[in-house]
């Protein structure tokens, strides 16, 4: 059954962040910096997947659609995704008067939709390409089994997990942001793949706030995301802002947060909340209280921290006098 919250809270803008000690991690040299400029890291291609489970009532619909086209625009205009590369599957039917991420949808959401999708991108993907997936919807835990909801019968972590094992690509970042998403974590892990979920693995079952953040944020400024100013942006930084969008969320609305976003970037499955060292108090955090943050169990963070995404545009040099001035449309 697909669970909603009876309150819908109101999409708030404006976080706090506090960034000490943000370079522990923030380890990239200067060549993929560079690379980053260019909104890249290598010579592949980047392709993604973007996958929403049944959206559930009229109102939900109008809220995952619109964050679907939102994460869509953001990738292929602000972080160098080719338009024919997304790929996107929904869970309810098209509609005329959907944007033009639905419009391309590949079909329904369902298991088997989904599983030609990740057959198709096994054939298409190299070595050197980057795979994102980012699922959203509604999920639900069994006492057992956390499923998402998706047309025909609902898919299992296992099963989820099951249809990228091994998948071979250079750069491979998951965001599963439905309820119940941390039970995902161990099935996804794989040395060398970054795993983001919305929630802990424990009951943590109320709808999430992780998807209309993740939207938000990869659609914002990328100086925004740059929280060590250093020109390039990380997965890692990504992460963070995104945790601390949906904390002044539930701050703003003065609910208690009923979801802690994990992540898994050394293969463990076990996930860490490593938001918690870089988040000030009235967030949830504990920055200012400890020297430094400190990396989670055996090393998380570190991969995503080294993962660039893309860059801050510099300003265009004025090349009659030497100075620098905004670029000219």
């Amino acid at each position: 059954m697909t669970e909603h919250k009876a309150d819908r809270r109101p999409i708030r803008h404006g976080v706090a962040i506090l960034t000490l000690g943000l370079s522990v991690f923030l380890t990239a040299g200067a060549s993929h910096a560079a690379e980053a400029q260019t909104g890249t890291s290598g010579k592949g291609v980047r392709r993604a997947l973007i996958v929403c489970g049944l959206p559930g009532d009229e109102d939900h619909r109008k809220l995952y659609a619109g964050v679907m086209e939102k994460l869509a625009k953001a990738l292929i205009e602000q972080y160098g995704f080719p338009a024919t590369e997304v790929l996107v599957r929904f869970g309810g039917e098209t509609r005329p008067t959907d944007g033009p991420a639905l419009k391309s949808s590949r079909g329904p959401s369902s298991g088997e939709g989904i599983a030609a999708d990740v057959a198709e991108l096994r054939k298409r993907l190299t070595a050197d390409d980057s795979l994102w997936v980012i699922v959203l919807g509604h999920g639900h835990l069994d006492g057992r089994r956390a499923y998402l909801n998706l047309p025909g019968p609902d898919l299992d972590e296992r099963g989820f997990g099951k249809l990228f094992e091994g998948l071979k690509a250079r750069e491979q970042v998951f965001f599963i942001t439905s309820s119940a998403s941390g039970f995902f974590l161990k099935p996804l892990a794989q040395p060398g793949r970054i795993v983001i979920t919305a929630t802990e693995p424990d009951r943590e079952v109320n709808e999430t706030l992780f998807p209309q953040a993740l939207a938000d944020v990869l659609a914002s400024p990328p100086e925004g995301i740059d929280h060590d100013k250093n020109g390039s942006i990380s997965v890692f930084e990504l992460y963070l802002s995104v945790v601390a969008n949906v904390m002044q969320r539930y701050v703003d609305d003065e609910n208690l947060a009923t979801e802690h976003a994990k992540i898994d970037d050394n293969g463990d499955g076990r996930g860490s909340e490593l938001q918690a060292q870089y988040l000030p108090e009235e967030l949830g955090g504990t920055a200012g209280k400890d020297e430094k943050p400190t990396a989670g169990p055996k090393g998380d963070g570190q991969l995503a921290s080294q993962v660039l995404i893309g860059a801050v545009p510099q300003p265009a040099k004025d090349q009659s006098n030497g100075s620098t001035e905004a670029a000219k449309k």
